[in-house]
């Protein structure tokens, strides 16, 4: 057993793992956890840890919802062996199946940046604070209902017209797939954050957001909709 690599296993793992010293630096991390380091700070997680450790040197596993982000987990594992370091193990939530059929009428291939700008350029027209965009241009076009996603746009626009600034980010998720009668779709991840929001729409938004097998999760500040990249 010792001539097993097992760094490459630990490095290769889909689930998020740090190890921190006793100060709260990093001094390791595997490819899933350089990439949760874009949703998150170190220091939350080193508390984290820090939380929900066990008494004395072992491990111990904590069955708890978290989410960083676009980030979900279902649990978390805590390891330390002596004094100097503390390790801890991310497990993901599993990947989405949408059991319910998927009606593809009126759905066309659509450039998601265009009708994001679009729409992002009509609220701007009348909102008074700042808005910064980020986003993945290199998003390759996929199969969406173009009117109803505008109206879920709109809707969501109108969450944060009092807001003093606007953070819109966009990107591909990375290391997840949802499942739709059994085919494996990208996800795209979109997400609107300011200083404050209304929630008086969050029941619209869920219901137009389950129409359209779209994944919406709402924060005192932000929303997060998780878009699949249907394919034809």
């Amino acid at each position: 057993m010792t001539s097993i690599n097992f760094q490459f296993f630990i490095e290769n793992d889909s689930n998020p793992f740090i190890l921190f010293s006793n100060t709260g630096k990093i001094k390791y991390l595997n490819n899933s956890a350089e990439v949760l380091m874009g949703s998150c700070r170190p220091k939350e997680i080193f508390d984290l840890a820090l939380t929900h450790a066990p008494q004395t040197f072992g491990f111990k596993k904590s069955i708890l919802n978290l989410n960083f982000n676009s980030f979900q987990f279902y649990g978390i594992n805590i390891l330390y062996e002596n004094d100097n370091y503390i390790g801890i193990h991310l497990y993901n939530k599993a990947i989405d199946k949408v059991e319910k059929e998927m009606v593809l009428d009126g759905f066309s291939s659509t450039d998601v940046n265009m009708l994001l700008q679009a729409n992002m350029e009509l609220f701007n027209m009348n909102y008074e604070g700042k808005i910064r965009l980020l986003t993945d241009y290199d998003i390759p076009e996929f199969q969406m209902h173009q009117n109803n996603f505008s109206l879920l746009l709109r809707t969501l626009f109108s969450q944060f017209d009092s807001s003093k600034h606007l953070d819109i980010n966009m990107k591909i998720k990375l290391g997840e797939q949802v499942m739709i009668k059994e085919k494996k779709y990208s996800i795209i991840v979109l997400e609107l954050k300011s200083d404050t929001r209304k929630s008086e729409a969050d029941k619209e938004l869920k219901k137009m957001a389950n129409k359209n097998c779209i994944d919406i999760q709402f924060k005192k500040g932000s929303i997060t909709l998780e878009v699949p990249a249907i394919s034809s």
